[in-house]
């Protein structure tokens, strides 16, 4: 009997361990599986705006698995008015790629478009960087009020974000900004390379106002100059004389005029946890590969090599 009952104990125990770590394995399994897809989804929402994947993933959701390839795809457009359309383009840009070497052009770019990036986190979305040009849109997706004040904002502080950059580099780059104000087709194209975008005759004029701008100043459009109130003390902008666009279609333009500061300060942060005050690159992909990983790579001074890309 005692014989017999070490035996059934013995297998039981065993029966009992091996259900445990069948589990446990089950359990670390999905634990991976959810790290991994909140990885991949904070991927995708780094480069398309939350509100449209998650319309995507509920979309994905309700197909039928047996559905053709081509019977999945969808255009996902959106249509939004009283909006405000911001275009910057950094002036000098061609004279620094030709005096900072390949890496330190990335890395300058990478912190310049970071710190816009923190800006525009709150009152903006940034919408697409093209070389050294930025634009971004107030207004999507949720309606702001304040859509035209947050633009012309988020041109001044990068202007003096720009301030510092020229202080701490000892070259002469600036930044020229136009404002508009309308409304916009936003949505995403294309059925492999999925790629976000706006599109209006507002954003034309939004960007006839950037190149028609002068150096260290918001070129705006009597469009978003009567959605300001009359907060900001502006003037005369001539942007006709520089724009053929605008001289055509009559716009009318004028430059906000930010407050002169003889000693520059590195720009202040909008919110306590955003310090600006030191001039180090970003860490890529930071945001989605976790805490862990940065302060892993902070400890060890993780360099990124982007020499290869310019040649």
């Amino acid at each position: 009997m005692n014989t017999a009952g070490l035996f059934i104990h013995y297998l039981s125990d065993r029966t009992q361990r091996q259900s445990f770590l069948e589990t446990r394995r089950c359990i670390e399994g999905r634990v991976r599986l959810e790290r991994e897809n909140n990885r991949q989804e904070r991927l995708v929402m780094s480069i398309l705006p939350r509100f449209l994947v998650l319309e995507m993933i509920a979309d994905m959701a309700i197909m039928d698995e047996y559905l053709l390839p081509h019977q999945l795809h969808k255009i996902y457009i959106h249509h939004y008015r009283d909006v405000s359309i911001l275009f910057a383009d950094i002036i000098g840009f061609t004279s620094l790629s030709l005096i900072l070497s390949a890496q330190d052009l990335v890395k300058t770019l990478n912190e310049l478009f970071g710190r816009f990036d923190r800006l525009a986190e709150h009152q903006c979305l940034r919408i697409k960087i093209l070389g050294d040009c930025y634009y971004c849109v107030s207004g999507v997706p949720e309606p702001q009020r304040g859509h035209a004040r947050c633009c012309v904002e988020m041109g001044l502080s990068m202007i003096n974000t720009i301030r510092y950059v020229r202080q701490e580099l000892q070259q002469e780059v600036d930044m020229r900004i136009g404002v508009h104000s309308g409304s916009v087709l936003c949505g995403i194209l294309g059925l492999q390379k999925w790629q976000f975008d706006i599109w209006s005759w507002d954003v034309d004029v939004a960007n006839s106002l950037e190149a028609a701008g002068l150096p260290g100043k918001v070129h705006i459009s009597q469009a978003t100059l009567d959605c300001l109130g009359g907060i900001y003390e502006t003037e005369a902008g001539h942007g006709q004389e520089r724009s053929e666009f605008l001289r055509k279609h009559n716009i009318d333009t004028y430059l906000v005029r930010p407050a002169s500061r003889e000693d520059v300060q590195p720009p202040k942060a909008r919110r306590p946890s955003y310090d600006e005050t030191t001039w180090s690159a970003e860490l890529p992909f930071g945001d989605i590969l976790g805490k862990n990983f940065v302060r892993t790579a902070d400890r060890f001074k993780v360099h990124w090599d982007f020499s290869g890309l310019f040649q």
